[in-house]
């Protein structure tokens, strides 16, 4: 199913955040979306995701398993990447190492979030993310803090594991909207 966001208004209080965007993922489609700080972009993916209800317009076509990697690692720091993983996505001990070993973090997998380096600690909110089995994976500014390496490993690994899946990023790099592949779009142009 497409996701189709229709003339979506946004507005906190201190004038429009969002004035009539409009736009459309096809299924399995690569969307990413791009432009200056303060454009609503992330305050879009947070309507997507039902964090936010627009002041009008609409989102339909929001599947049922989604994942979201926010701007913030949003990980319960006192517990390891594996029971971070597993507390949002209830996949086995085995699948989560896994996922884990593909992101390079087998050695860290048991320790305290807390204790781990800021590229360490996005790569387990990206493995939360991908665990879940989204049909739609929202990425905010998901690979801040990942050196280019690893950044484009960590793409492939979403590759890997999202067949089919339609992927919304909101991204300030052009270099990553390309790796990513897909559609780029500006959203003050929407």
């Amino acid at each position: 199913m497409d996701l189709v966001i229709s003339h979506v208004y946004k507005d906190f209080g201190r004038g429009p955040v969002l004035r009539d965007v409009s736009l459309t993922v096809r299924q399995g489609e690569t969307v990413c979306l791009m432009g200056p700080s303060g454009l609503g972009k992330t305050t879009l993916l947070r309507c997507v995701a039902g964090l936010e209800r627009p002041e009008s317009g609409s989102v339909t076509g929001v599947p049922e398993r989604l994942g979201y990697v926010f701007q913030e690692d949003r990980l319960c720091g006192a517990f390891s990447a594996v029971a971070n993983v597993r507390l949002a996505t209830g996949r086995t001990l085995p699948e989560i190492l896994r996922h884990l070993e593909e992101l390079g973090l087998a050695g860290s997998a048991r320790r305290p979030v807390s204790q781990l380096s800021g590229g360490m600690r996005r790569r387990v909110a990206i493995a939360r993310a991908v665990c879940a089995g989204p049909q739609l994976l929202l990425l905010d500014e998901a690979f801040k803090g990942l050196d280019d390496q690893c950044r484009r490993d960590t793409v492939a690994y979403i590759r890997r594991h999202t067949p089919g899946a339609s992927l919304l990023c909101v991204t300030h790099d052009p270099e990553e909207a390309a790796l990513l592949g897909g559609r780029c779009l500006d959203l003050s142009a929407l």
